[in-house]
């Protein structure tokens, strides 16, 4: 049986070209921030990263059989050099402790120990703190790795603390079209977020949102840059506990939104909303694009001030 390689785990991406150069120059980081919208691409990355660290088998440097006691171990999920916490959808602060007290554990000379977590998107302050010491001074032979969905997402102290890598999927074009919109979407709120924190002139945002899809018109792109004004704003909203949570989002999912300095007033934010399902229908009228997206923007950032 040949030898296998990370890459054949979820196919070449960024992620598999960093940590496999990584492994084979015996340069890994401690600690790394796996980004991707597929899960299962996500573990399995992991998974074969334990494989090639503790593999007994014959093969190249950063390689793996998949054949000898270890793989076969790591694979069934009851290796002691890898083990996954938290399910990926809340903040459970048992599964913290747990990721905490394994990843302490002394490694076995030559060994490669994987500390899983799913999830960090949802860390709230006081888990990513009770977190931070043991990404600081991780125990030899140890390496975490932190699933998430979006980086934006992830608090700045951990994120600041860990090599960010992207794992892609290219599990048909159906998957590829969702990926493209969230990946459009996510964009999106990075600007509105970088314009609500005074880091982009209002020039700037309005001409990267009515530029955010080369493959449709302006008119289309000022639409969803509309959508995504509304979106941001519910998710402030969301953050500072004035909207209920959606069901699959937890309240800490987007901890930077909880932080911009808005004027959160029913009196102004309800008709700021309103009018922009009326702004929408203005674009489908045909009225101004770039004109009706300057409007939004100009009302969004008076809405962080006193003014």
């Amino acid at each position: 049986m040949s030898a296998k390689r990370i890459e054949d785990a979820i196919g070449p991406c960024a992620a598999t070209r960093c940590i496999e150069a990584a492994l084979v120059s015996g340069k890994l980081s401690h600690a790394y921030l796996v980004l991707g919208r597929d899960d299962g691409a996500k573990l399995a990355l992991a998974t074969a990263l334990a494989k090639a660290g503790n593999c007994t088998g014959e093969h190249l440097p950063g390689q793996y059989c998949d054949a000898c006691a270890s793989c076969r171990q790591i694979q069934a999920g009851g290796s002691p050099n890898m083990r996954v916490f938290g399910d990926g959808t809340k903040l459970d602060i048992n599964a913290v402790d747990q990721f905490i007290a394994y990843a302490c554990i002394k490694t076995a000379p030559g060994s490669l120990r994987l500390s899983v977590f799913r999830g960090v998107d949802f860390f709230t302050d006081v888990a990513a703190d009770r977190v931070l010491s043991t990404l600081e001074e991780p125990v030899a032979g140890n390496v975490f790795l932190l699933l998430s969905r979006n980086s934006r997402r992830v608090l700045p102290t951990i994120r600041s603390r860990a090599q960010v890598v992207k794992v892609e999927s290219d599990a048909g074009a159906d998957a590829g079209q969702t990926g493209r919109q969230q990946q459009d979407e996510d964009a999106a709120l990075d600007i509105l977020l970088n314009y609500a924190k005074a880091n982009l002139s209002l020039g700037d945002a309005s001409g990267r949102l009515l530029r955010m899809d080369a493959a449709v018109s302006r008119r289309e792109n000022a639409m969803e840059a509309l959508r995504s004004i509304a979106v941001f704003m519910e998710g402030v909203l969301r953050a500072r506990g004035k909207l209920p949570p959606l069901a699959h989002v937890s309240l800490d999912i987007e901890p930077e939104l909880a932080r911009v300095n808005f004027v959160l007033d029913d009196s102004r934010v309800i008709p700021f909303l309103d009018r922009l399902g009326d702004r929408v229908q203005h674009v489908e009228q045909n009225v101004n694009a770039e004109l009706v997206v300057t409007n939004a923007l100009l009302e969004l950032r008076r809405m962080t001030t006193d003014e």
